[in-house]
């Protein structure tokens, strides 16, 4: 039997950030003992900007995430300690006024300083995510990649990611979060 309504969502929304938590154990990756950066992450989300205008999407798509980093020993991940992959779990608010919940998974790949302790990063995940559509009374699965780039200072990053569909128009919105690295 499945859970309905708000109780199922907030079901699924644990469930996912458990599987979260969890990440790093099933893949049993292995953490380097001189890599002290910090291992886990709170995300906040907040705006999204949405080029196709002929349809009044909500903007401010409030929610928040766990995320997990770890570092195992892959010969493409490089030298550089910044460069670890991470696993999320997010709940917010999307564009069309419903819940989404979502898993992500992959790389952020240490691109260079910038000034003083910030750095840029390359982000290159892969996402699942549960999405209610209420403009259409419908509730959908959707996956597939997500790039984006972050900027960390010390234990903030911001980030921006761009949400993509196939379609002329590839690139349908993009979106920022803030994550506080503990």
């Amino acid at each position: 039997m499945q859970p309905s309504g708000l109780r199922g969502h907030v079901l699924s929304g644990v469930l996912v950030l458990g599987l979260v938590a969890a990440a790093p154990t099933i893949a049993s990756a292995e953490q380097s003992a001189r890599d002290t950066l910090q291992s886990w992450g709170v995300t906040i989300w907040g705006a999204s900007y949405h080029f196709e205008k002929d349809i009044d999407y909500e903007e401010l798509n409030w929610g928040a995430g766990l995320r997990r980093y770890v570092r195992p020993n892959w010969r493409w991940l490089g030298e550089n300690p910044q460069t670890r992959i991470f696993f999320e779990g997010d709940v917010l608010r999307n564009s069309n006024g419903g819940l989404m919940v979502a898993a992500s998974a992959g790389p952020e790949i240490h691109l260079g300083k910038l000034w003083g302790p910030c750095r840029l990063f390359g982000i290159a995940t892969l996402s699942a995510a549960y999405y209610e559509n209420p403009r259409q009374n419908k509730d959908q699965w959707k996956a597939g990649p997500v790039p984006g780039l972050a900027v960390g200072c010390g234990a903030m990053k911001i980030n921006g990611t761009m949400i993509l569909r196939p379609s002329s128009q590839p690139v349908a919105a993009l979106a920022s979060s803030i994550t506080i690295l503990f």
